[in-house]
């Protein structure tokens, strides 16, 4: 398949980017995201970072292609200002053929996933359908390989394979699910809370599943998460929302520890204070 972009464009460009959700039930049109601007380079990882509520996983949707999917009309992201592109493609009227393209390119990892893996596929199956949806020619094998490869990264056994998703524990499943992500190979990644879910003893081999991918490919990531630990071992700029506006960005050290506005700061504490205070299984 050739690949849909200009290499020398940055991988995610934002310009008075503006999205909402359409009028819903005689309510009136909700704006989700209100003049943003930034730009990922190619090869950067970026975080994205605010309270729930900030228009950070509406972004996400957008950006990765995904914000047409939903079959509820109301949940359709709909672009309603400024301009953006990914991996060189703009996303103000994006066609279906083009989106498919472009999402062949672009991992995404919604906040959801491990919830919503197919529950009558087995997890082999669940990790090859991104692949067999686009094509019935290409070498398992090697495939299989870097599967186990993945895997073993994230401490789960190849018997798991075989397994469905009901057979899973909530941690497991979020496992496979950012596996999933990546098996298109995306020049460029978005994950939305990629440990969500995971105990604090598996939740560093999710960020070291995400390093081997960087130093295998080179990928450029837009990450959203709670987890301090991730964002110190990949993260070099953050981008903090509020509201669906951009109230700071910069260097992630210089961010947390100069940030004049008072959110930006209450933000950084509570990650250092909580990193991850919900309960999760193995």
């Amino acid at each position: 398949m050739p690949h849909p972009v200009i290499e020398a464009d940055p991988a995610i460009h934002a310009s008075d980017l503006s999205l909402s959700y359409p009028a819903h039930a005689g309510g009136r049109q909700f704006e989700a995201v209100e003049g943003i601007s930034f730009d990922v380079a190619r090869g950067e990882v970026v975080a994205l970072l605010g309270e729930s509520g900030s228009g950070k996983s509406t972004l996400a949707k957008f950006l990765a292609g995904r914000g047409r999917d939903a079959r509820d009309k109301a949940s359709r992201i709909h672009f309603s200002g400024g301009e953006a592109s990914v991996l060189g493609v703009p996303m103000q009227g994006v066609g279906r053929r083009t989106r498919a393209r472009l999402t062949a390119h672009v991992g995404h990892l919604s906040q959801d996933a491990g919830a919503t893996l197919s529950p009558e596929l087995n997890v082999g199956d669940i990790l090859f359908e991104p692949i067999t949806e686009r094509t019935k020619r290409f070498d398992r094998g090697s495939l299989g390989e870097r599967i186990a490869e993945m895997m073993d990264i994230v401490a789960l056994p190849l018997a798991k394979l075989q397994e469905y998703p009901y057979e899973l524990s909530k941690g497991q499943r979020q496992r496979v699910a950012v596996i999933r992500s990546l098996m298109l190979d995306p020049t460029l990644l978005i994950v939305d809370e990629p440990t969500l879910g995971v105990d604090a003893n598996n939740r560093p081999k999710i960020v070291e599943l995400l390093r081997w991918y960087r130093e295998r490919t080179n990928a450029s990531m837009l990450l959203i998460s709670h987890d301090i630990g991730m964002l110190e071992a990949l993260v070099q700029e953050v981008l903090v929302m509020q509201q669906g506006r951009l109230v700071g960005r910069g260097d992630i050290n210089e961010i947390f520890r100069d940030a004049d506005h008072g959110y930006v700061q209450r933000l950084a504490q509570a990650l250092r204070a909580t990193a991850y205070d919900e309960v999760a299984d193995e």
